[in-house]
């Protein structure tokens, strides 16, 4: 199996983000300053100064509450849950760990944080959950490449594999889970917030998600 390191560059997700909702009723503050101007004292009226500055305040509100409005409107336009936003990723590769669909393409593969300064082995699963490959992962690597092919360099058939590294030195070490970049093909929104649909037929969950990066 050849396993050749990758550089590249991890992009970090954020979840969307809602926008605070303002709260304001410039029809009251109208209807206060129309009120006022009926029962001031004729012999003693507001001051034009006064009035100016009120009447400005009363301009701010009013802008304020359209300005939040349009604000709204965008964001029901984009969708409340984000989803028109995430769209944007269809086509993208994000990075998960998630079964990953191989169809002939190197997967990019992205190597542990804790694990990265140890002496590592990558572990290959089929859907099944059968060892199909294993392969020394090079020092100091952060993600690499998997071609799709054995410890005996024979090619793999195509179909949906689940990566992990583990000690290269001793077997019986616990198994660390290793994320790869996978297609996304459709982006849904359920009861649990977005859905990635990514290539093989994998559904993975924004909060699941860590990187993002153009498709290759």
């Amino acid at each position: 199996m050849e396993i050749q390191p990758n550089s590249t560059t991890q992009a970090t997700l954020s979840p969307p983000r809602k926008s605070a909702a303002i709260s304001s009723d410039f029809e009251t503050f109208l209807k206060m300053l129309t009120v006022q101007m009926q029962n001031q004292d004729p012999l003693n009226p507001i001051d034009s100064a006064d009035y100016a500055v009120q009447l400005a305040t009363f301009s701010g509100v009013e802008q304020q509450v359209r300005t939040n409005q349009i604000l709204s409107d965008l964001s029901e336009l984009l969708g409340g849950s984000g989803l028109g936003q995430a769209a944007q990723w269809i086509g993208k590769d994000v990075l998960a760990v998630a079964p990953a669909s191989f169809v002939g393409d190197p997967l990019a593969i992205e190597i542990p944080a804790a694990r990265r300064a140890e002496s590592l082995a990558l572990i290959v699963r089929d859907a099944g959950g059968a060892v199909v490959a294993t392969g020394p992962v090079p020092p100091g690597a952060t993600s690499i490449d998997w071609d799709g092919t054995d410890a005996y360099g024979n090619r793999l058939s195509e179909g949906l594999y689940r990566f992990s590294v583990r000690d290269a030195a001793d077997a019986s070490y616990e198994e660390t889970p290793a994320a790869v970049y996978a297609r996304v093909s459709e982006v849904r929104a359920n009861e649990e917030g977005l859905v990635f649909a990514l290539t093989g037929g994998i559904e993975v969950p924004f909060s699941e998600v860590t990187g993002v990066r153009a498709g290759v």
